[in-house]
């Protein structure tokens, strides 16, 4: 690794260290954790730091407040927050991305770069997260609540829902290599990754894990373009014949038209 690279992983677990310590000893918090990568155990040099942290009721109406839903700003107690670690160069409210229930706020740091994805929980609403690195915990945070258990007929409909949509996106993209559109090529190239994880997951009657990771790559040519959207539909119709054995629901002959719509290309 780089000299600089080097430095901006070191910056980061300074920084770290130094948001565990102090809201450690900050009776407003009660616990915290790190989600993202750093959760899953699998951080790289360029992971952002996803932090937690559950505010105490009695603190939790002002940190926890959202006058709006999503901005460019946040509110002068949660600033006030974030600044003891830095200055913030970069701010965005999305409290849609916090599913627990609180708020979320974007902010990168204009010493060092680093971006850390606060998310404030109230304490009522908070609980155990997995998978999770956990920094703290001084309330013994209760378990998270028991989801009902999907039945066998519930998976299949969702699996087959996937494939459906698998389809209707393939026939899609393959008009986007009619229309020479190579970057929404490869962003619904990532949909039809997904679809096929999902569909796998509901199969075992299980939820794709959330990842940022894809295994698509960037393909320059129209020859390689071709294979990759070839190659993740062969994926799909393997799959097909399970969905179709547990009485899942599935388009006729869906490889057919996709092929119909790149056999168009050999003609411009």
């Amino acid at each position: 690794m780089s000299r600089k690279r080097t430095a901006f992983v070191h910056a980061r677990e300074r920084l770290l260290a130094e948001i565990s310590e102090r809201l450690r000893h900050d009776e407003r918090f009660v616990a915290a954790w790190l989600a993202g990568s750093y959760g899953r155990g699998k951080q790289t040099w360029l992971s952002d730091l996803d932090i937690h942290v559950v505010v105490a009721d009695a603190y939790s109406e002002h940190l926890c407040a959202t006058p709006w839903p999503d901005g460019a700003r946040t509110t002068p107690e949660r600033l006030a927050l974030f600044s003891q670690f830095g200055t913030p160069g970069i701010m965005y409210d999305a409290h849609r991305n916090n599913i627990m229930g609180g708020t979320f706020t974007y902010v990168a740091y204009q010493e060092s770069g680093q971006n850390v994805d606060w998310m404030l929980i109230p304490q009522a609403k908070a609980h155990k997260e997995y998978p999770c690195h956990l920094l703290f915990d001084k309330v013994d945070l209760p378990k998270p609540p028991a989801l009902e258990p999907e039945s066998v007929e519930e998976c299949i409909q969702r699996a087959s829902m996937h494939v459906g949509f698998f389809w209707m996106i393939a026939a899609g993209n393959a008009k986007n290599l009619l229309k020479n559109h190579p970057t929404q090529f490869h962003t619904l190239l990532i949909w039809l990754e997904d679809s096929i994880r999902e569909a796998q997951a509901a199969l075992k009657g299980e939820r794709a894990q959330f990842t940022k990771a894809s295994r698509i790559e960037l393909y320059t040519t129209q020859e390689e373009q071709i294979a990759a959207l070839r190659r993740l539909c062969d994926e799909m119709e393997e799959l097909m014949p399970i969905v179709e054995k547990k009485g899942g629901y599935l388009p006729s002959d869906p490889h057919a038209i996709v092929e119909k719509r790149l056999e168009l290309l050999a003609e411009q």
